[in-house]
């Protein structure tokens, strides 16, 4: 698989997502749409795809200072088969940051994540997908 075809098949999970909930950003004033909350749903589009891996939301990475990555798409139980890392935002600005934080954190330990992804996902824009590869592998 390649970075192109990744990028098709998370942008269709956020379509997916968005027209499966229609009412996905309607809230009452006492209550705030969460980047979690968006990872959580988002993931469970994409693990309809990936369904040979494990799609994993906010796990602990204790190797690496208890870093959290927003969704992980892996075969447990080992390094071999680190394939995606996902990271959810709802401002467009945080793309470029995300994007280093990837490749510093996923991409150079043991980990080695074939490919790194940012998604921004709110309701006042149209969706943001970005991935890119580990050229270090």
């Amino acid at each position: 698989m390649d970075k192109i075809k990744i990028e098709e098949i998370l942008k269709k999970a956020v379509k997916n997502l968005l027209e499966s909930q229609k009412d996905f950003f309607e809230f009452t004033s006492a209550t705030n749409q969460t980047e979690w909350n968006i990872t959580h749903h988002y993931s469970s589009e994409i693990q309809k795809v990936f369904h040979d891996y494990s799609c994993d939301v906010d796990i602990s990475k204790p190797n690496l200072e208890n870093k959290r990555p927003d969704i992980v798409v892996h075969k447990r139980g080992n390094h071999d088969h680190n394939f995606l890392i996902v990271e959810v935002k709802r401002k467009r600005q945080d793309v470029e940051q995300e994007l280093d934080k990837i490749k510093s954190f996923w991409f150079q330990s043991n980990l080695k994540y074939d490919f790194g992804a940012i998604v921004v996902i709110n309701d006042y824009e149209e969706s943001i997908v970005r991935v890119i590869v580990n050229e270090n592998k």
